[in-house]
């Protein structure tokens, strides 16, 4: 990864317990160029409860911009020599060429907040506070502000304060989930590749995780037999298909539509043994 050595580097994780109540923390390290007399400075947020990895990740980015609001505030003469801000996180999906992006965050707000598939998107309220964010600290510092994608090895101290932050009281549910329904998965594997599923597919899955999208629901199994066995699913549905799919329930089904990050189903067949 180039460096370059004019910009401000905001880098940025998230760390998430995987336990009942899904505690996570944020980290953040900022450091300046050589023009600029001021001190890295690191700092850990948390502990927040009942969200998701990718709602901690988005946060950690919304206080590493507020945090920049605040030193421009006090050292803005130190500050001068500055024109360029780069955002560091670890998770592709955030980065300026996808989630983050400025101008795809202005079309979806002018499309209701749906994706070009019509499904609702997750997140909403991060994204606005993102964008409203990046327009105060671009309005009053004039900087060009980044978001850009790296791997783990580049945001190490990062990674080290977030997971102090999960460990800080107070609790916090400010960016919590409302309506979460979690449960245990039976396997880690990752989510499955869609371009390998079709129309029509059947296999077994056990719902772990259901989350409420504006008026559907985004629902995580883990497929349970086949070629994929293990891997991760995520079905988008209405509340008559959340309440067969119970967490903890292996359920056969056959699939409708296959999408790029999503599938939905056409049925759910009969009740499936669990392993003894």
């Amino acid at each position: 990864m180039l460096i370059n050595p004019y910009a401000i580097y905001v880098r940025v994780d998230a760390a998430m317990d995987h336990d009942s109540k899904s505690t996570g923390g944020v980290g953040v390290e900022i450091t300046f160029p050589d023009s600029v007399p001021l001190q890295s400075i690191s700092r850990s947020f948390g502990s927040y409860q009942g969200a998701n990895i990718e709602r901690l990740e988005l946060q950690a980015i919304i206080k590493g911009m507020k945090l920049l609001l605040h030193l421009h505030s006090e050292h803005k003469d130190e500050l001068a020599p500055v024109c360029h801000v780069i955002f560091i996180t670890d998770r592709l999906s955030l980065s300026g060429q996808n989630r983050t992006n400025p101008y795809r965050i202005r079309q979806w707000r002018r499309d209701n907040w749906q994706t070009s598939e019509g499904k609702p998107l997750k997140n909403v309220d991060l994204l606005e506070e993102i964008d409203k964010t990046r327009q105060k600290l671009v309005s009053r510092t004039h900087w060009r502000v980044e978001i850009q994608y790296g791997r783990s090895k580049f945001i190490r101290r990062a990674d080290k304060l977030s997971k102090v932050g999960k460990r800080q009281p107070p609790e916090s549910r400010s960016i919590a989930v409302p309506g979460v329904k979690r449960g245990k998965r039976i396997y880690d594997g990752p989510e499955v590749q869609y371009s390998l599923l079709a129309p029509g597919d059947e296999f077994a899955i056990q719902a772990y995780l259901k989350e409420p999208v504006e008026n559907q629901w985004a629902i995580s199994a883990d497929i349970c037999d086949g070629r994929f066995l293990g891997l991760k699913l995520v079905i988008y549905g209405d509340s008559e298909l959340e309440g067969k799919l119970h967490r903890g329930n292996r359920r056969r089904i056959r699939l409708a539509t296959v999408l790029r990050h999503h599938v939905t189903i056409a049925d759910v067949l009969e009740d499936q043994p669990s392993p003894a």
